[in-house]
């Protein structure tokens, strides 16, 4: 799984790849499980609350 600072930081725009824990994952991979990620918290957060 890719760590948490990555998805809690902005990716720069030129940026065409991310490579992580020996896989390499395309901008719109990146995004669309970052999106995940976020959902999964702020779903956690709520039941924390």
């Amino acid at each position: 799984m890719i760590d948490e600072y990555l998805f809690e930081n902005n990716v720069p725009i030129g940026v065409k790849s991310i490579y992580c824990n020996g896989r390499t994952y395309s901008r719109d991979q990146f995004m669309i499980e970052r999106q995940k990620f976020l959902q999964k918290k702020r779903k956690n957060l709520n039941y924390e609350s």
